[in-house]
């Protein structure tokens, strides 16, 4: 087993940032000004596989909106919005590791812009998507084959998954 399937297999947390991962990153804003976005089904049953096999996740966003909120549980799971920058989303994925007895190392995120890599950088697994930025590709453990929104959530659950042995169904 390479130093990457070991990183997958020791994952007891997901963790990522909401737009970028679970959408393409656009917002749709009608003329009453009420967003939505676009987000995968398929992420959210990859999700809920994790869920059913104890592996718990974290969305953890920059902004507060009321579509974030409801995709998150609708989904279950937990979700932090409104913060402000890298280091206050470390500051809640080290609060959240401590609450669950985890260690950063056995923590996986997803993020895909500047304002990920303070956690990027201390997570046991670090994630980007395709089109993340090509900073956050520079420095990342894996870029994921899909795009933002476009399945990447899946992909990682799958993979976090097989390295454990279990098998993918729901």
């Amino acid at each position: 087993m390479d130093l990457l399937d070991e990183k997958f297999r020791k994952v007891k947390l997901l963790s990522m940032d909401f737009d970028g991962i679970m959408t393409d990153g656009c917002v749709y804003t009608d003329q009453d000004g009420k967003e939505t976005v676009r987000c995968s089904r398929k992420d959210g049953l990859g999700i809920l596989m994790m869920l059913k096999n104890n592996i718990d996740v974290v969305v953890i966003s920059k902004e507060a909106n009321p579509v974030v909120s409801a995709r998150c549980k609708k989904i279950k799971a937990e979700c932090y919005q409104k913060v402000e920058d890298g280091d206050s989303k470390l500051s809640i994925l080290k609060r959240v590791a401590n609450n669950k007895e985890l260690t950063l190392d056995e923590i996986a995120y997803m993020g895909d812009d500047l304002n990920d890599i303070a956690v990027l950088k201390e997570v046991g697994l670090s994630i980007t998507v395709a089109d993340g930025h090509s900073y956050t590709k520079k420095i990342c453990d894996y870029v994921t084959k899909a795009k933002g929104g476009e399945h990447a959530v899946r992909e990682i659950c799958e993979k976090i998954l097989i390295a454990k042995n279990i098998k993918l169904s729901f």
